[in-house]
């Protein structure tokens, strides 16, 4: 489990989505997903979450919500905000360069959505060296 210090320091940011195993980002209708993270007050760690994607038709879509950290098992548990209010996710973070400039994320199954993975990478630029710096996924599937 990583240290709450080190995440605290290392996810407020945005975040490229790189490659994944989720409908969501594979299906071609949501393009280019970012993920920006910021820093609330709450203990032990608590973030704003915005993700971010374009449409096909170029339009700038936004889902938007809170992460609360449970330090005990280092689970995020996300809370939608708005409209979305209803929903939540579990996440947490299987793995961080020693850099920190990549993450691979594990998702759990939630009402809407499948259990999944996701690497990011810092910025929002493609990261051409990710594919040999993070442990591969069986069904992961790199983004263009």
């Amino acid at each position: 489990m990583i240290d709450v210090d080190v995440l605290r320091e290392t996810l407020p940011g945005s975040w490229r989505v790189l490659a994944t195993t989720f409908p969501m980002w594979l299906s071609g209708r949501r393009k280019e997903p970012v993920f920006t993270y910021a820093l609330l007050r709450g203990s032990p760690l608590v973030l704003s979450d915005e993700v971010s994607y374009r449409t096909r038709s170029g339009a700038t879509r936004r889902i938007v919500g809170v992460d609360r950290l449970d330090a005990a098992s280092g689970v995020f548990t996300w809370r939608g905000r708005g409209a979305l209010g209803v929903l939540s996710s579990r996440w947490r973070i299987t793995h961080l360069s020693d850099d920190r400039e990549l993450i691979v994320l594990a998702f759990e199954r939630s009402l809407v959505t499948p259990a999944g993975m996701d690497v990011i990478g810092r910025g929002t630029g493609r990261r051409p060296d990710a594919r040999d710096r993070v442990p591969a996924g069986e069904a992961l599937q790199w983004l263009p």
